[in-house]
């Protein structure tokens, strides 16, 4: 059960990818910008994160379906993990809003 969150967060990032496959959203409408615009948001997302890691705001919580491992104190693996598949439903929910608002469909 350990690897049940980081398994699902790997699913749902395969998921993204299938629908960005077939209607060209993000990494498969423009895969340089797709990546800088990811990279550059989860970083943004670390720091966040490191900062109420600091200030005692954020900690990991204790749960067996994590894997445990931790990337650094209070961070665990699962969370850039989580912060790229939330990057990537962003990506593709506002790519297809776009096109369904200028052409009438996705």
């Amino acid at each position: 059960m350990h690897l049940a969150y980081l398994a699902f967060l790997l699913i749902s990032i395969a998921c993204m990818g299938l629908c960005d496959w077939r209607w060209r959203l993000a990494f498969f409408r423009d895969a340089p910008r797709a990546t800088a615009l990811s990279a550059g948001m989860v970083a943004l997302f670390l720091l966040w994160d490191a900062l109420g890691i600091a200030t005692g705001t954020f900690f990991r919580g204790d749960s067996p379906y994590m894997t445990g491992v931790e990337l650094a104190p209070e961070l665990p693996l699962e969370e850039p993990v989580f912060l790229f598949f939330l990057t990537y439903l962003t990506m593709n929910l506002a790519s297809a809003a776009h096109a369904r608002a200028g052409r009438g469909r996705v």
